[in-house]
């Protein structure tokens, strides 16, 4: 029972972040009137985002704010899932490197 009332809510959740006409986020100017620099933050006044945080406990909230970012960063136009590799000892996206070191450990000898 608690397997199927998560997998609800993750399809929940999968679909509101996959809404492409959905734009939860809000241009911040942050350069120097010579410099036109603009930040894409999270608008957290966004319905949609708040009853995230009404519906569910806010680790739901924050991880939804963290995916939408990522998302966002990785294909804007279509908001669809793209596979990267992630070094999650580190928490960041993996480097190359980082990749080629970890597949010539996993060669056997």
């Amino acid at each position: 029972m608690a397997d199927d009332k998560a997998a609800q809510l993750c399809s929940l959740c999968q679909a509101r972040l996959g809404d492409s006409n959905w734009y939860p986020f809000k241009v911040v100017h942050c350069g120097t009137d010579e410099e036109e620099e603009h930040e894409l933050l999270i608008d957290e006044e966004d319905k949609k985002l708040n009853d995230l945080n009404k519906d569910f406990v806010s680790e739901v909230y924050e991880v939804g704010c963290t995916s939408l970012k990522e998302l966002n960063e990785c294909n804007p136009s279509g908001r669809y899932v793209v596979e990267e590799l992630c070094n999650f000892k580190e928490n960041h996206k993996a480097s190359l490197k980082e990749a080629i070191t970890l597949l010539l450990k996993m060669l056997p000898n």
